[in-house]
């Protein structure tokens, strides 16, 4: 078999196939970890990585010189957030096909090959998702209709959803129910957490719109969409996705103020797709839906939450007794 070619980003003579797309911030141990999943698992054609350092305080740019001296290594001086992170990146991808890829994510064996021999036989296809997997195995809601109002009743995150994921509703969101999962899916939207397009479509359809941190991918897709192209789910290419594993989401305060981030993004989106008057009633109803929304989602957290910390509390009292 012959030995997958690596891109060395300071040698100007060989232009890879593939740019593999990577941000971080403070998250040093899951860069490696997926550092290490690229090249366990790489493509068969050459390809680079680029990695951009949003500001960390962690010594991930340290370690990435250390241990992956190839990856092409952009550091910002301040912390920009996730779409103007991935826009500097973008900017110096030289590949034929660019993959957005999380960092908390492990790149499992064919899924790069797999998604770059899709989008060939595709022309039509300007981004194509992966099937994205929990650590044990599930599959994770990664593929979905574009966000709009009934979204919020039935979406991934609504309440009715986790209660009753199977109902008729739910599954006209979440779009790998009762789908064939050998067969590509023609997607209203995929994750960014592992996704890849044409460098000639982001030419075309331009940078992240870095006013989103919830709703980038779903924004991106609809631009694609409008650009005449089509965005698909191949769930023959396999990614782990830790989800939100340290870094952002590691703090209580964190937690609860991305909830409130998400329903401001999805005002934003909102009025960006589906509403663009300058005034209307549906708007004002529109952000009391979100706002009742917010709440029925915190209160669910803060459950979760003291659940967990009972949990905690009873352990440690159990372990003190046995000793």
């Amino acid at each position: 078999m012959n030995e997958p070619l690596r891109f060395d980003g300071r040698d100007v003579r060989m232009d890879p196939i593939l740019t593999i797309l990577v941000t971080s911030y403070n998250t040093r141990d899951l860069v490696r970890d997926c550092l290490n999943s690229i090249y366990e698992n790489p493509p068969r054609e050459p390809f680079e990585i680029i990695l951009v350092d949003d500001a960390s305080t962690d010594q991930t740019g340290e370690m990435v010189r250390e241990l992956f001296p190839e990856v092409r290594l952009l550091r910002n001086e301040t912390n920009e957030n996730y779409a103007r992170a991935n826009n500097r990146g973008l900017d110096e991808a030289r590949g034929e096909f660019v993959l957005l890829l999380n960092n908390d994510t492990i790149v499992l064996p064919l899924a790069l090959d797999r998604m770059i021999s899709f989008l060939r036989s595709r022309p039509e296809a300007g981004m194509v998702g992966c099937k994205l997997l929990n650590e044990d195995g599930t599959i994770q809601w990664s593929v979905k209709a574009l966000p709009s109002p009934a979204a919020a009743v039935f979406g991934a995150r609504s309440i009715v959803s986790k209660l009753m994921p199977d109902n008729r509703f739910t599954r006209r969101h979440l779009l790998h129910s009762d789908r064939d999962m050998t067969e590509p899916i023609v997607a209203g939207f995929v994750s960014g957490a592992g996704a890849m397009m044409p460098l000639a479509v982001f030419k075309k359809v331009g940078h992240l719109d870095s006013q989103f941190f919830y709703h980038v991918d779903a924004d991106y897709c609809k631009r694609i969409a409008e650009a005449g192209y089509k965005c698909y789910y191949l769930p023959t290419a396999s990614i782990i996705h830790l989800n939100h594993k340290g870094g952002t989401m590691a703090s209580l305060s964190r937690r609860f103020r991305s909830l409130l981030k998400f329903e401001k993004d999805s005002y934003r989106y909102y009025r960006k797709h589906l509403e663009r008057s300058t005034w209307s009633p549906m708007q004002v109803a529109v952000a009391l839906g979100l706002s009742c929304h917010f709440l029925a989602l915190a209160s669910a957290q803060l459950c979760s939450e003291l659940a967990s910390a009972v949990r905690t509390l009873f352990l440690l009292r159990t372990t003190a007794d046995v000793r």
